[in-house]
């Protein structure tokens, strides 16, 4: 699913199958259990509607899997804690031109899931494209979460 016309441009002329939807709206046009997996892949950040979309990817996959940025990896808290915003590889932005609405961290995901009774399967970390499963929520600038509903 992409939402820019220039994407969704790009998938078709290498072939990839696309659906142009604004993941706003939901994703009731898939039934349940359509699909075996469902990546939320930095997308959660952006919606308004993170929640519900959360537990539609529950309902439309037999297994979700989301990654998004961490906020609270150490080099985050640090920028916090001197004052500033911070501005990584992974949060490249200034706070006043993010394309995010929200930010989340590792522990805030795990609770929402609780919260929405997302059964966690696999939680981990990535940094520079390692896998973090030490103190993931402090260490890693991607959180990762596999679950079924």
């Amino acid at each position: 699913m992409e939402i820019d016309d220039a994407n969704v441009l790009a998938c078709v002329q290498r072939g990839v199958s696309v659906i142009q939807l604004n993941l706003e709206q939901g994703l009731s046009m898939f039934e349940d259990q359509s699909f075996d997996v469902v990546l939320q892949i930095d997308t959660l950040q952006h919606l308004r509607n993170a929640e519900t979309m959360l537990r539609e990817t529950a309902r439309v996959g037999r297994m979700g899997v989301v990654a998004f940025p961490n906020f609270a990896h150490w080099p985050n808290r640090w920028s916090v804690l001197t004052g500033r915003m911070p501005v990584t590889k992974r949060l490249p932005y200034q706070w006043y031109d993010t394309p995010n609405i929200r930010v989340g961290t590792f522990a805030d995901f795990a609770a929402l899931a609780e919260k929405n009774k997302l059964h966690v399967l696999d939680a981990f970390g990535l940094q520079d494209g390692q896998e973090v499963r030490w103190l993931p929520n402090l260490m890693a600038g991607t959180a990762v979460f596999k679950f079924e509903g």
